[in-house]
């Protein structure tokens, strides 16, 4: 009998893990999830990613995807209802709630947004910021030579244009992790936000 060669078990491996960086189905997945989220926050409405977590659920998917979908779904509407109780309309704001929530990707997806209409000083603090969420998708998906890279890129811009940050109280936890590559995300602060 012959046994499998390292490369196809890699592939059958990948292949059932939930891997946005190497699977076409799961960036699918957490592309559009993520967009219709943001989405939801602006219109204040989340039967748009609801129904659209029903419609991926439908489609009888793997159990990593499926339960990819569920988790998502869990933690949307906690940032969702957080975010509405206590009637957060600031974008900054609502991202520091969904980064607390560990949704890294939204947190990019969602700083983009503003981020592209900012200028100066705010662009590269909320560039920064950015960046930071995508240290914590890399390290979940152990690209830790990528997180590194972007860690140390992020941090630069954090530290130099810390004065754009003021919304975040507890900045030099954030450093000090994106320094040492902690692979667990600080919460990140703001007296005026309560946590549900």
């Amino acid at each position: 009998m012959k046994k499998q060669s390292a490369s196809l078990h890699r592939q059958k491996t990948s292949a059932a893990r939930f891997d946005p960086f190497n699977n076409r189905l799961s960036r699918n997945i957490r592309n559009t999830l993520a967009e219709i989220f943001v989405d939801a926050l602006l219109q204040s409405d989340k039967s748009g990613y609801q129904r659209a977590a029903e419609q991926w659920l439908a489609q009888n998917l793997d159990h990593e995807s499926t339960g990819y979908i569920q988790d998502r779904l869990k933690r949307y509407d906690r940032a969702f209802n957080q975010i509405k109780v206590n009637r957060i309309k600031d974008a900054k704001l609502q991202a520091l709630i969904i980064w607390n929530h560990g949704l890294f990707f939204e947190v990019h997806e969602h700083l983009e947004r503003i981020w592209h209409t900012t200028d100066g000083d705010e662009y590269q603090a909320l560039k920064g910021l950015i960046q930071a969420a995508g240290v914590y998708i890399h390290l979940k998906f152990n690209h830790r030579a990528a997180a590194e890279r972007l860690a140390i890129k992020s941090s630069d811009r954090i530290q130099k244009y810390s004065d754009c940050l003021p919304y975040i109280s507890n900045l030099k936890l954030l450093l000090d992790k994106l320094k040492n590559l902690d692979p667990a995300p600080p919460q990140l602060n703001n007296p005026g936000l309560q946590s549900n």
